[in-house]
């Protein structure tokens, strides 16, 4: 490795150490800087060579461990340095954004069953084994915020009920959601600060608006409703579609908040309402449910197509 290059995988290196550090030990502004701890490895794993990227990303990883234990250098390996590697070198190897996306996913989905199992390993807990007392604690906390809008108490407490006994049963379709979540928002982020800098440049994510899923999503759907009955209310196949059905509905709540995008966007509405506007359908039941109808809808019909002309 050149001395130039020797130095800026050093500055890289300690810069996602600082930022990390930073992200455990401020509150409220520690959230924001989480967003930016996998980028210097981004940078890292598209400008070096894959050996270096990963000798980079462990040398971070034992700065981490001595600084602040085993768990912490566990926890920015797992929950960073892997993904923002990985990022990097599909970035060199893939032109689309999707395709970097969803290689990034697995990455990230990987990432996170090594680090549950390296805690279970380390503490004997399962973060997998939620309790359903103290998820029923936190809706009941949620529901506040609904009560306030001036939704049926009773309603809701009724659905907390439910939810809290089947919750931590969708705790692999969570899990998928997240590791996508934590992708995408990694590969924003990374894509901004790299256009920023000049130190390179990650293939643009699809306009929101453009989002669309494929039709055999609707065999996924059905195949979920099968595992379910198969299933009887228990076991592995109840398990398998519960989740499925979980994945596939927020799927086709993706391809409802596009349309909504899409057509506000037609309008001239600025991003910031349209912002406000998928929040607010967020946060209200009956909107949410409304936008998976509207997405159902838009995945068969093409809503957009024949009324966006």
């Amino acid at each position: 490795m050149r001395p130039r290059d020797l130095v800026e995988a050093s500055l890289l290196v300690a810069l996602s150490v600082v930022l990390f550090m930073a992200s455990n030990y401020l509150p409220l502004l520690g959230m924001v800087i989480s967003l930016f701890c996998p980028v210097p490895l981004v940078i890292m794993g598209l400008r070096a060579s894959v050996r270096g990227a990963i000798l980079g990303a462990a040398v971070a990883s034992l700065l981490v461990t001595a600084l602040v234990g085993v768990m912490g250098g566990a926890l920015f390996l797992f929950s960073f340095a892997i993904l923002g590697v990985s990022l990097g070198y599909f970035a060199r190897r893939f032109g689309r954004a999707t395709e970097i996306l969803f290689y990034g996913v697995l990455v990230s989905l990987a990432s996170k069953i090594l680090l549950i199992a390296v805690v279970k390993a380390a503490t004997g807990v399962n973060p997998m084994a939620m309790d359903p007392s103290t998820l029923k604690e936190g809706m009941g906390w949620a529901a506040g915020l609904f009560e306030g809008m001036g939704l049926s108490a009773d309603s809701l407490q009724k659905q907390i009920d439910q939810m809290s006994q089947i919750l931590h049963l969708m705790f692999p379709a969570v899990l998928v959601m997240a590791s996508a979540l934590d992708c995408v928002l990694s590969y924003a982020v990374s894509a901004f600060v790299l256009k920023r800098i000049g130190k390179g440049e990650l293939p643009p994510i699809p306009n929101f608006g453009g989002w669309r899923f494929p039709k055999s999503l609707f065999w996924a759907y059905f195949a979920s409703f099968l595992f379910t009955l198969l299933g009887g209310g228990k076991g592995f196949l109840f398990l398998v579609g519960l989740n499925l059905r979980l994945v596939v509905t927020m799927l086709f709540f993706l391809e409802g908040a596009a349309v909504l995008w899409y057509f506000l966007a037609r309008k001239g509405v600025p991003i910031a309402l349209r912002v406000m506007a998928c929040v607010f359908v967020v946060l209200v039941p009956f909107l949410s449910n409304a936008l998976v109808i509207l997405g159902i809808v838009d995945l068969w019909l093409d809503l957009r197509s024949r009324f966006g002309k």
